[in-house]
This record gives structure tokens, C-alpha cells and sequence, in this order.
């Protein structure tokens, strides 16, 4: 290229200026370059000098340039410009308010596998366990505590508690081999002091409640007077002599009504709904709980109620010592936790809990809680050998 003066070097900028690079354009370098007789590589550093590298048009350049003063009016004016352009369209709008009377609810409280009269030693479950009668009276105080506790904070106090009483409240002496080894006393002696505990239990809980139903099945397994199942009817039960008592003893108590069945289940309606009560030991299981199992048994017990244009929405069961909820089904856990057979046999073992519900109207169980009948579980500790 041929060497250019100062005077041309201005008319080549001058030039470029007037014809500035516009963005995405091609070939611009070399056309300027074929114009003002400058190599490319010219063109790009005069570019880049007279900053004319990130023009892209020049609308664009005079709004760089040439800013105008914005104010929030102006903001706000575009704003509702834009807002006043959107087409309507319908909110959400709950209706809530507040102060309104609640729904009212029932209670409803889970209560089976007591076991009254069996003892856990903790060094034959490896600390995993413990339990006692006299640890069997505490663990039901603190359940009434407990119950009274929770009335305390919660806003929809409901007027009637219902005990559904599914089975296993004594241990039993003659049920398995060697029973006599892990209990406090005799089955006399279990069958009086459980009758009284059932007693004042009922009366604790009436200082709470205006209104109390009990129902109670009688088919528990550890209440049997055989060692097999069908050794016996089902009437040939313990059990059935410690609601006898029961109820003789809270006959001519006001507003709290018990009842029981010579079979292996009851119906109970409360607040519109049915329940199924039975103890679970009909369902079929192997090493664990069964969950299948109990499914099938709802809906085989369906079956049967539907020939006579009836169902049951709801199933409680307990014998498994393990809470669970699932489908309609609620599974009560024990007073005991862990024992010598669930822990040394099959390997199992859940902490004492027994299972509350609330039961409303419309929408049948709305809520359930697990009562943990230990104080703090995070404080038991087992034995770690070293």
C-alpha cells in the first residue's frame, strides 16, 4: 500500500465515521478497504480507535448518545399503560373467615396390646427393650397425660372421645411354653388388675371428655384360653371377663357408654363413618407386618358386608405392635415395644405407641397421632460392648 498523509489519514477517519460499521453486516472491512485504498487490517485499528467497533445502528448511537431523563411517573405511567392492555382474568378468591365456629370432630383413640402381667428384661433383649406392670401403669399415665395435654393447645375441643379397645391387655400363663418365665403373676391376678386399670383409665379421661364411648373385641390371641387359636370359642377368653367387670363397674356412670361383642369384630359408626375393629391376629403374616394381608382382609370384610348393602370405610387393628396407616387402615402399635419374641425371633421391634384419631363429619379421619408413651426416646440407650 502506498504510504498516505496526515491530511488523508483525517479524510479516511472522517469517512469512516460518516459510514460507520453496522452490526451483523459482512464484509465491511473489506469493502472500506477497497474504497479508501487502506488494508483491512487498517480499517479494523481505525475502528477501533475512532470506537466505532460496538455501533450497530445509527438509531441506536443517537439513543446512546442522547439518553433521556426517566422519571418514576414516566415508569409508573408505562406501567399501568401495560397493566391496562392485560385481559382480566379470575383470582383465586377463598372464602375464610376468621372467628368462624369450627367443624366439629370426634376422637377417637386406639387402644390394644397392653399385655398387663408380662415383664421384658432388658438384658435378654440386649437393652433394645424393658417393661413391666409397673412400667405398664406408668406408660398408660402418661397417655392420659398426654391426651389432656393435647386438648390444651388444640382449638376444635371435640365433645365425645371414643375408645376403640382392639384386644391383648393381659399376657396370659398358659398361651406359649414357658410362658411362666416372663410374667409378674398369674392370669387371676392380671385379669383383676387390668379390669381396675381399664376402670380408671375411663374415669381419668371423663375429667376431659363429656362424652365417652368405649367398644371392645374380645378375639385378642393373648387373652385365649388354648394354646392353638381354635382351641377354644371365642367367648372362652379372658378378655371377655375383663370387659364383664369393666362394664359392671361403669354402668351407673353418666355419659360414658361400653360396650362389647362375643365375636371377633365390631362395626362402629362415629361421626357418620364405619369402623372395623377387630385385634389382627386373623391376618395372615410371616416375619413382619402384612401389609397385603390386612389390604385383602379389608376388602374381603367389604365382600361380606356388601351382601347386606353395608361397608366399612375404615379397618383398626392391632396384635402387629407396630403403627402404621395405609388405605383406610390404621395399625395401633403396644404398650410393651419390643419383647423377647419380636426382637430374638423375628428381628422386629417398634417403640410403645398407641394411635389417635380425629374423625370429622364431612371427610372422615382428617387427622391421626402416634402418642409415643416414652417421654424422650432419644434418650434410651443400649448396651455397646468394647
Amino acid at each position: 500500500m502506498i504510504r498516505i498523509t496526515n491530511e488523508e489519514s483525517q479524510k479516511v477517519n472522517d469517512y469512516l465515521v460518516a459510514h460507520a460499521p453496522v452490526y451483523d453486516k459482512q464484509g465491511y472491512y473489506t469493502e472500506m478497504s477497497k474504497k479508501l485504498g487502506v488494508s483491512q487490517e487498517g480499517i479494523r485499528k481505525r475502528c477501533r480507535a475512532l470506537g466505532l467497533t460496538h455501533i450497530r445502528i445509527n438509531s441506536q448511537v443517537n439513543r446512546v448518545t442522547k439518553q433521556p431523563n426517566v422519571t418514576q411517573e414516566d415508569i409508573k405511567n408505562a406501567a399501568e399503560e401495560v397493566y391496562n392492555k392485560l385481559k382480566d382474568r379470575k383470582r383465586l378468591n377463598p372464602k375464610f373467615f376468621k372467628g368462624e365456629r369450627l367443624k366439629s370432630e370426634k376422637w377417637l383413640q386406639l387402644f390394644s396390646d397392653l399385655q398387663y402381667g408380662l415383664v421384658v428384661n432388658k438384658v435378654e433383649v440386649g437393652g433394645l427393650g424393658f417393661f413391666s406392670p409397673k412400667v405398664a401403669r406408668i406408660r398408660l399415665e402418661y397417655l392420659i397425660n398426654v391426651i389432656g395435654r393435647i386438648l390444651e393447645y388444640y382449638p376444635n375441643k371435640p365433645e365425645e372421645l371414643y375408645i376403640a379397645c382392639l384386644g391383648d391387655n393381659i399376657e396370659n400363663a398358659y398361651m406359649m411354653e414357658n410362658q411362666q418365665s416372663r410374667i409378674s403373676f398369674g392370669i387371676c391376678e392380671q385379669v383383676i388388675k387390668m379390669s381396675e386399670l381399664l376402670v380408671d383409665m375411663i374415669v381419668a379421661l371423663s375429667k376431659f371428655f363429656p362424652i365417652i364411648k368405649i367398644f371392645a373385641v374380645v378375639g385378642g390371641n393373648h387373652g385365649r384360653m388354648g394354646k392353638k387359636k381354635n382351641d377354644a370359642s371365642p367367648t372362652d377368653n379372658f378378655e371377655y371377663l375383663i370387659y364383664h367387670f369393666v362394664k359392671q363397674r361403669l354402668s351407673n356412670m353418666k355419659d360414658i357408654y361400653f360396650e362389647f361383642t362375643k365375636a371377633k369384630h365390631m362395626i362402629v359408626e362415629i361421626n357418620e363413618h364405619k369402623f372395623w375393629l377387630e385385634h389382627g391376629d386373623t391376618v395372615r403374616s410371616w416375619m413382619g407386618v402384612p401389609f397385603y394381608g390386612i389390604k385383602r382382609e379389608l376388602s374381603n370384610i367389604n365382600a361380606m358386608l356388601g351382601k347386606f348393602h353395608e361397608h366399612a370405610d375404615y379397618l383398626l387393628a392391632g396384635h402387629f405392635h407396630t403403627k402404621a396407616n395405609f388405605e383406610d387402615i390404621f395399625m395401633n402399635g403396644s404398650f410393651v415395644g419390643g419383647d423377647a419374641y419380636s426382637i430374638g425371633d423375628l428381628r422386629r421391634m417398634d417403640l410403645p405407641y398407641q394411635k389417635l384419631l380425629g374423625v370429622s363429619k364431612k371427610h372422615g379421619v382428617v387427622w391421626q397421632r402416634d402418642l409415643c408413651l416414652i417421654d424422650d426416646p432419644r434418650k434410651l440407650e443400649i448396651k455397646i460392648y468394647k
